[in-house]
């Protein structure tokens, strides 16, 4: 599913050229569930970002489902995020003023889906995360474990194969962890690819496969 070769990202800040990557090369299978760790500054997040389409190589190829990133215009690399990729934050990125049901249905909104379609998808993703009678509520009104089940259920509805969670339960307390790994373990178990940022070496362990980072590099 994804192919980096030799993937550099470099900054330039106040005239110094900081190397957030250096020619990183790595390949994830189709349904792997990969952790990355290391210390802040270490390159995950840039990693990170380039996977989600989000930030471009300096130099080097990124491919996802055989498709040169590299080569997409940003409109195009736009629809590849909407279709292909879910994301899933330590701070959960919900919309304050939308109710749950909304938050879940934005990411179909934005792919032009019926309103009808999309608001039974989100419902039924909303159900399968243990939140159908909180569809309602809006963010501030739920705990941080039930927000970050919300993030879940968008990530849900939208369907992607390739699931990208960043620190996914830094803020939260032991129970919300447990369930929030267990959800996203089973999105794996479905088939989806899932690369997860992490601090928690417990949880880094429960992955097929873990990478350590330093200095933007994998060693």
């Amino acid at each position: 599913m994804i192919e980096l070769e030799r993937v550099s990202r470099v900054y330039v800040k106040n005239g110094e050229r900081i190397c957030a990557l250096r020619e990183v090369s790595l390949t994830v299978a189709a349904g792997e569930y990969l952790s990355v760790i290391g210390p802040s500054g270490s390159g995950k997040t840039t990693l990170m970002n380039i996977l989600g389409c989000l930030d471009r190589p300096t130099s080097g190829t990124y491919r996802l489902l055989r498709r040169d990133m590299g080569r997409l215009r940003p409109q195009e690399a736009a629809a590849v995020r909407g279709r292909h990729i879910g994301f899933v934050f330590q701070s959960f990125n919900l919309i304050p003023h939308m109710t749950a049901c909304e938050n879940v249905e934005l990411p179909l909104v934005l792919r032009g889906e019926a309103a009808r379609s999309r608001r039974e998808r989100a419902l039924a993703a909303l159900e399968r995360v243990g939140l159908a009678e909180r569809s309602s509520h809006r963010p501030a009104e739920l705990s941080g474990g039930q927000q970050q089940r919300v993030a879940i259920a968008r990530v849900l509805a939208a369907d992607p194969e390739l699931i990208l969670a960043d620190e996914p339960t830094g803020n939260l307390d032991g129970v919300s962890v447990r369930e929030i790994m267990e959800v996203l373990r089973e999105l794996n178990r479905e088939g989806r690819t899932l690369v997860m940022i992490t601090h928690d070496m417990e949880l880094a362990k429960r992955a097929d496969r873990t990478l350590r980072m330093a200095n933007g590099e994998i060693i």
